[in-house]
């Protein structure tokens, strides 16, 4: 995954532009459950004024599906995450605190149209002061295949704040998922707009290849 999220300093003229790339290694335990390991690098940049980039936190997830949708008519799983401080805080590349979380993941297939809810949180360890021992996340995107290959994704996100003073997280996402067929290459795109002030604008892009 890559994003680049852009947003206009309030009364000021001054920009600050963010770059960010994952890397998502998956590998299937068994039909129904997964380990996934995501580094990532971030790049910040204020124009005018500092900048920084490098190797920023790390996440190790397992996701287990209890129920499958082509056999119940639903699709449930459980995904459980742990965030390693592998980027370095005094540089703003990372948060330098050990994070668990959990999610609830739930789709539905209703004709044609995909249903998609996720529904969790994250518990901080060792919190600071100004900073919030729990995270809570909620996810609703719906999902509409165009052809055989290609979907129309549309998303609506919300997050509450980890730090005081800073600006709770609810976006909408607009965006495509394209594959020719499974084993081949895959590509995605997803435009962000914030309703808060948060950011401006983002983007991001995935390309991978699915076995």
């Amino acid at each position: 995954w890559g994003g680049y999220w852009e947003t206009a300093l309030e009364h000021t003229s001054i920009e600050l532009k963010e770059n960010e790339g994952k890397l998502k290694i998956a590998y299937g335990l068994t039909d129904n459950w997964s380990l996934t390991l995501v580094p990532s690098y971030y790049s910040w940049d204020f124009d005018p004024g500092p900048s920084n980039s490098g190797l920023s936190d790390t996440v190790v997830m397992t996701t287990y599906r209890f129920m499958d949708e082509a056999e119940s008519g639903w699709g449930m799983a459980i995904q459980g995450n742990l965030y390693v401080p592998t980027g370095d805080g005094d540089k703003g590349l990372g948060t330098d605190r050990f994070a668990s979380g959990a999610k609830l993941l739930l789709s539905k297939k209703i004709g044609p149209f995909i249903g998609v809810v996720n529904l969790g949180g994250d518990m901080i360890f060792n919190s600071r002061d100004y900073e919030k021992d729990w995270v809570g996340e909620a996810v609703l995107e719906g999902i509409y295949p165009l052809t055989g290959q290609l979907s129309l994704n549309v998303a609506l996100s919300g997050k509450t704040k980890r730090f005081d003073g800073s600006e709770e997280k609810a976006e909408m996402g607009v965006g495509f998922r394209f594959t020719p067929k499974r084993g081949d290459l895959f590509l995605a795109g997803m435009g962000y707009t914030s309703f808060t002030d948060l950011y401006d604008w983002g983007m991001q892009l995935a390309v991978g290849v699915e076995f």
